[in-house]
């Protein structure tokens, strides 16, 4: 879909995410291709939607977790972290073979930036449920070639999200270095928020992201990535695919993630929000042998008012023992206490 940007999101506030980046995958075998290495269906992927994939090993562990929209007839992009592109580009090249596929950084690597705003005219009449997952192309930024209709994975795309309870309607919007920073300038009456608050919402909405420091550790169910949308089981094969398959299948499963809560008394005991924490253990007070589980994301709390507070809301996977007994702690056993917080959507339903 072309749309203008203020009839789908009428920007209140913005944040640069310097710790995205995106890789492409174009070709006329870009479609087999994308099936067979990553979590989703890339047909959901469908030109109007963007959706959450992974990339596994063997396994069935995610070596990266991403965002996918198709940009042209025979091309895909894809948002995941910065630090993981090089990394994730040379896997997904090994496997190219002879397939008419390229894999490269889309338009030598395009950037993002996160706006919160009021629903624009395109989604007032729709539901958070019903907007979540919508891709736009953004008229206000079509290039000269792009209008006389030539398709390009360098075009300006909004990808509507959740919204985060108190931040506002969300979307990325993505696109080539230049025409993000046109837009930056084009909304330099807005108060621009530091990038932890895009975390921040992030982690309101219960979607967790694969950095370096966490790659390998996940299977997808364990930062709960069939409720987001971003598993298939009915695509057929992909890399650990079966270890995924029988995660959902077979048995009730064991580790989930949860949100969670530190004080502002509590941050300042491991030095503050802005302390980096994610991979950092978590331990249970009933059982002080070994740790539980590990932290996800996490990020400085902010409020309505977009003002930084001195709280930590944090993403925490660990087995749903531990979650049932309670008393669970950062660091070390002793360590700041956290406090349990609600997700937007139910974990029973895949339990």
């Amino acid at each position: 879909m072309t749309s203008n940007l203020s009839s789908i999101l009428i920007p209140r506030r913005l944040a640069r995410l310097p710790s995205f980046s995106t890789l492409a995958a174009a070709g006329p075998d870009s479609h087999g291709f994308l099936q067979g290495q990553l979590t989703n269906d890339v047909n959901g992927a469908d030109g109007s939607h963007h959706q959450r994939t992974g990339y596994c090993s063997p396994k069935g562990r995610l070596l990266t977790t991403m965002i996918q929209w198709k940009t042209g007839e025979h091309a895909w992009t894809h948002l995941l972290p910065a630090e993981s592109v090089d990394r994730i580009g040379k896997r997904l090249k090994m496997y190219v073979l002879r397939s008419k596929v390229t894999v490269l950084p889309a338009g030598q690597g395009l950037v993002a930036l996160g706006l919160w705003g009021d629903p624009g005219e395109a989604l007032s009449h729709l539901s958070p449920i019903e907007t979540e997952g919508l891709a736009f192309r953004i008229s206000d930024f079509i290039t000269e070639s792009e209008a006389k209709g030539t398709e390009s994975t360098s075009s300006v795309w909004l990808l509507v999200d959740r919204p985060c309870p108190t931040l506002g309607v969300r979307g990325w919007l993505v696109g080539p270095p230049e025409q993000i920073a046109a837009a930056v300038a084009s909304l330099s009456d807005l108060p621009e928020l530091p990038e932890s608050a895009w975390i921040f919402s992030e982690i309101q909405s219960g979607k967790a992201w694969v950095w370096e420091a966490t790659q390998e550790l996940f299977v997808p169910q364990m930062v709960n990535f069939e409720l987001i949308r971003g598993v298939s089981f009915t695509k057929g094969c992909y890399p650990g695919q079966e270890v995924v398959a029988r995660s959902q299948y077979l048995g009730k499963l064991k580790r989930r993630t949860f949100r969670m809560n530190l004080s502002k008394e509590q941050s300042a005991l491991v030095g503050g929000p802005v302390t980096p924490m994610v991979g950092m253990d978590v331990w249970s007070e009933n059982a002080v042998n070994e740790p539980c589980g590990r932290v996800v994301a996490a990020a400085p709390a902010f409020s309505v008012e977009g003002v930084q507070t001195e709280d930590t809301a944090l993403l925490i996977e660990l087995t749903m023992d531990a979650w049932a007994a309670g008393g669970l702690r950062l660091q070390d056993p002793s360590g700041p206490r956290l406090l349990a917080a609600e997700l937007p959507y139910a974990l029973a339903a895949a339990a």
